[in-house]
């Protein structure tokens, strides 16, 4: 699935260990055997080993992450065994769900087509599993937010852990704002969406049309459409990362970063490819204050947040975050010590993401888009449809079309000590939104819950 491809290409902070000795052919059952001792074992160092021997991955993150959600797995069923191949049915440790691995041994004795698929789950019987995931990252104090799942029919799942910091004890809830990292892209689409439907903008004109006075003029070439869907080559905007510790102590405003980032020349010519970029939304949202004559928080203040009902959704700047969740990061360090991540905070959210939000905020988002509040339907399908990007609309992350069960559209956000996902998933009836302040926590949730949701129906 996509997805699967999409979450395995979230998988940040990865730190390599030294390469293991081949390994030695073997029987698919003893592969089995190991691979189960390895996994279950409840050790790093054991299934990095044999992620590295067997499968020339040996980081293993995927794995170990697997480890800590299900406990484990035991042995219920060869369900096929030939010289080479194998497929087995598991049930899971710390739940009452099976999954059915399978694999190929190659003649070196590494694996090919290792497959692990969870069956499915629904209603109830999902909501507890998912559940039981977060509480145990939230015990290892991997998890740190609120995740809401709901449905079109009412039926709602809230799971809320951990504290703002460990000076204020204030539990975290569904109502309380906290950093959104790149899901506030989807804020910058909407506004200049509702602009476009108001005549003021248009998709296929180029930056210079808004920003006549742009200095590099191959990247002033680029359209709004380019923009909304990282063809524009843009790059990134030299103050998100860990090193752009100068930088961000000057830049402030949309203005500051059009003044580091204007004589900079696009990755590529706009239009020819695809390439994540969060300076390509902070020229969105330049066009923006030049349209309406109004800064960006005030407009989305205006025209997003209030027709949404978003209470408490907003641009802080970072003297005036109280009460909002500190981010805990273990990407500091080689060795995974987990501190806060203040000091790597631009001083303001902007057009890239960055605000903040209450869960309850982004279900409020979501149903304001649904209902026709914020765009028009028309607008809505175009944006939240995967286009030249294949994996992205205008501003939304989308997969599928119409009301395929798989089809979904939303934003996640990651970066140091945050992790956003909200999503939603209109053949379902199921939106899931979960914001944490740790390291990859809703990346973990929502790829949990929809395998379980997509998973293995015989």
């Amino acid at each position: 699935m996509a997805m699967k491809q999409l979450f395995a290409a979230l998988a940040l902070g990865a730190m390599p260990i030294a390469a293991s000795a081949q390994p030695t052919a073997s029987a698919p059952g003893d592969v089995l055997s190991e691979w189960l001792d390895a996994f279950n074992a409840g050790d790093d160092a054991a299934i990095r080993a044999f992620y590295a021997r067997r499968l020339d991955d040996p980081d293993a993150l995927t794995a170990r992450n697997l480890r800590t959600e299900t406990c484990g797995f035991d042995l219920v069923r060869i369900e096929e065994q030939e010289s080479s191949r194998l497929s087995a049915l598991l049930a899971e440790r710390c739940f009452p769900a099976l999954q059915r691995v399978s694999f190929a041994v190659a003649e070196d004795g590494t694996l090919e087509n290792f497959s692990l698929e969870p069956f499915a789950m629904s209603g109830a019987r999902l909501d507890a599993y998912i559940t039981g995931v977060a509480e145990r990252l939230a015990e290892r104090d991997e998890f740190a937010g609120s995740l809401v799942v709901l449905t079109d029919d009412g039926r709602r799942l809230e799971v809320s852990r951990g504290t703002v910091s460990a000076a204020d004890p204030a539990p975290i809830g569904p109502d309380m704002p906290m950093v959104l990292a790149s899901a506030g892209k989807m804020f910058t689409a909407v506004a200049i969406l509702q602009l476009v439907e108001a005549g003021r903008v248009e998709l296929e004109a180029p930056l210079s049309r808004y920003l006549p006075d742009y200095p590099d003029e191959a990247m002033a070439a680029a359209t709004i459409r380019n923009l909304l869907n990282h063809r524009a080559g843009a790059g990134e905007d030299g103050v998100l990362r860990r090193e752009d510790v100068e930088n961000r102590a000057k830049v402030r405003t949309i203005d500051d970063y059009l003044e580091l980032n204007g004589h900079r020349a696009p990755d590529f010519e706009p239009g020819s490819k695809s390439d994540y970029s969060n300076y390509g939304f902070i020229l969105l949202g330049a066009v923006i204050e030049r349209v309406t004559g109004k800064s960006y928080p005030d407009y989305v203040q205006a025209h997003v947040f209030g027709p949404a009902g978003m209470s408490n959704a907003g641009y802080p700047d970072r003297d005036h975050l109280d009460g909002i969740p500190v981010g805990l990061t273990t990407f500091f360090e080689a060795e995974p010590v987990a501190m806060p991540n203040t000091d790597v905070l631009p001083w303001r959210g902007s057009a890239h993401g960055g605000g903040v939000a209450s869960a309850n905020d982004m279900l409020r988002f979501f149903a304001a888009l649904k209902d026709g509040r914020l765009l028009t339907p028309e607008t809505l399908e175009l944006a939240t449809t995967p286009g030249e990007t294949p994996w992205y609309g205008l501003g939304f992350v989308a997969q599928g079309e119409g009301q395929d069960d798989e089809r979904q559209w939303g934003h996640g956000g990651g970066s140091y000590g945050m992790s956003v996902a909200a999503q939603t998933y209109p053949g379902t009836g199921a939106t899931f939104v979960c914001l944490a302040a740790r390291d990859m926590a809703c990346d973990r949730l929502i790829f949990a819950w929809y395998l379980k949701l997509f998973g293995l129906t015989e």
